[in-house]
């Protein structure tokens, strides 16, 4: 099955696809779950050594709009190329403790327990702040039992899966008030045998309007709509933002709409995801010098999972 997929005609002319649910070898790789009608994707991404990456994704009732499938290969080729780069490091750089003090947001290496193993300037400088977590006894808690129950679910959800190998990451909103939307993002950090029950923690930064330009480039906003995009990330509502730049509210949900569509989201909280998948985590000097250039200012990441696992 996966021989015919790599095979199949449609490569000649694009790198990304839709399929159908009557197609056989996605059918047999996805599985089916449900009778009504489906659809999937199919995208091929060099790999180095003349050799591609080909991958399926699926499945969604809808089918994937012209738009959203070029928001799609866009998407795809950033992460692939980062993801590479980020792989490509030498192993005795990829220890936690190493990784963590290079990170620029703030981060923590953790045991099972929520335990603080390491942490870099950046982390030490948030828990001074106490604000969106503190230390308790040398362990990571979060502002209200609420949170502290996701995060112990994501802790065990991480585990669960690097013992399957499945090498999941787990998002958990430590703020969701649109002025001060924090989140954190748990996940296996790459460790030796002895050190396996290490996770890594980060707590990514705002910055709206460098968000924003990435975002931009990323999904080819106008001017206009990059401002839009700004202002909701500093947690603007569309009545402000309306103020800030001389439009009606009504005007201004039209922009937000078509933005959305353009970016192939359907909430605004989705904004501060495409902006985490954007953001470059290592500080200055610590990147790998083979990064290509067109990328390095919009993205580099260490683990992604998927935009739409982390809607629901």
């Amino acid at each position: 099955m996966i021989t015919r997929l790599a095979q199949r005609e449609e490569w000649q002319t694009a790198d990304l696809f839709a399929v159908d649910p009557a197609d056989a070898p996605a059918a047999e790789l996805l599985g089916r779950k449900q009778e009504e009608p489906e659809h999937a994707l199919a995208g091929r991404l060099p790999a180095g050594d003349r050799e591609d990456l080909v991958f399926l994704a699926g499945w969604r009732v809808k089918p994937f709009s012209a738009t959203e499938i070029a928001c799609f290969s866009r998407a795809a080729n950033i992460i692939w190329t980062t993801m590479q780069s980020f792989m490509h490091r030498r192993s005795d750089d990829l220890s936690p403790d190493r990784l963590v003090e290079e990170l620029a947001f703030p981060a923590f290496s953790i045991d099972h327990k929520w335990r603080v193993i390491e942490m870099n300037e950046a982390g030490r400088q948030l828990l001074q702040a106490k604000t969106p977590l503190r230390l308790d006894n040398g362990v990571l808690v979060g502002p209200n039992a609420f949170v502290n129950n996701l995060m112990q679910q994501a802790l065990r959800d991480t585990i669960a899966s690097r013992s399957e190998r499945a090498w999941a990451n787990r998002l958990v909103p430590l703020s969701t008030d649109h002025r001060a939307f924090a989140f954190a993002r748990i996940g296996a950090a790459p460790a030796e045998r002895q050190h396996m029950d290490r996770l890594l923690v980060i707590i990514p930064q705002l910055d709206p309007v460098a968000g924003a330009k990435r975002i931009a480039a990323a999904f080819g906003l106008p001017w206009a709509e990059e401002r839009i995009v700004q202002l909701l990330l500093r947690g603007e509502p569309p009545a402000g933002i309306g103020r800030h730049l001389d439009l009606t509210e009504a005007t201004v949900r039209t922009y937000i709409k078509r933005i959305m569509l353009k970016l192939g989201i359907n909430r605004q909280i989705e904004f501060f995801l495409l902006y985490i998948l954007t953001l470059s985590p290592f500080v200055d000097g610590c990147r790998d010098p083979a990064f290509p250039n067109e990328l390095e200012s919009r993205a580099s990441l260490i683990a992604v999972d998927r935009l739409r696992h982390a809607r629901a």
